[in-house]
């Protein structure tokens, strides 16, 4: 065999190795280029979403229009079964049937573990409507692509958004830099609310206490005593 006819096999060979291995593992961006998506304002996602974690930047943007009241009565904490604590937009408790006798506790609450799969509570399920679109947390603008720090990844394959055609690169490009923003803003979230939650709640304790030092200086000596009394007998029931 000629020295030319091996050359010319050689690069045969290699172009044959090189479109294999581009077959079998594809570049980043041809990995990218299969995520598309456009939100087709199905109500389906809104109607299941569960929990909202909600973040910093939430709260600043929510701040800065003056309409954080409108989410005070929906906002919760929440400790995860990972016990990570996140503050979020918890969903309202379906209507209880006829049948269903009412709680007698004012203090009841339905436990989030058991909304999971409920509507958001600023859906309009009537209207299919957000009714706060233009103030819409990040995860609602990032759904339903979310970034862990490493990796994208789809956490909701069901979202009929998933797979329609139109998605421009500008588009995917904003998408991929809010999932990002999204586990910045949340671990941020995560980070301060456990700090915040323990100042809060020592700060009102001592409220507390100063509140009842005060009433019990202004009592008279009779009703001291009469207190007295209630904690004795308290004490001996005890025993």
């Amino acid at each position: 065999m000629s020295d030319n006819n091996e050359k010319e096999q050689k690069a045969e060979g290699s172009e044959e190795v090189k479109e294999k291995e581009e077959g079998e593992e594809p570049t980043e961006e041809k990995q990218k280029a299969k995520f598309t998506f456009k939100c087709t304002r199905d109500d389906k996602c809104c109607l299941a979403r569960g929990p909202i974690p909600i973040t910093m930047w939430d709260l600043e943007l929510w701040a800065k229009n003056g309409v954080i009241a409108n989410f005070l009565p929906y906002l919760d904490v929440y400790t995860k079964p990972d016990g990570l604590t996140d503050l979020i937009l918890k969903p309202l408790a379906p209507s209880k049937g006829d049948s269903e006798k009412p709680s007698t506790d004012p203090f009841a609450e339905t436990p989030i573990e058991e909304l999971l799969e409920e509507k958001c509570p600023l859906y309009n399920k009537e209207q299919k409507k957000c009714l706060v679109y233009d103030n819409r947390p990040l995860s609602c603008r990032t759904y339903p692509l979310e970034y862990d720090g490493t990796h994208f990844s789809v956490v909701d394959v069901d979202c009929p958004g998933i797979g329609e055609e139109g998605m421009t690169k500008e588009e995917l490009k904003e998408m991929r830099e809010t999932a990002k923003m999204m586990n910045y803003e949340l671990s941020r979230m995560r980070i301060a609310l456990p700090v915040l939650s323990q100042i809060i709640s020592s700060n009102f304790m001592k409220q507390l206490m100063k509140q009842q030092m005060e009433a019990m200086s202004k009592m008279s000596d009779e009703d001291k005593a009469k207190l007295d009394e209630i904690f004795k007998k308290g004490q001996e029931n005890e025993q």
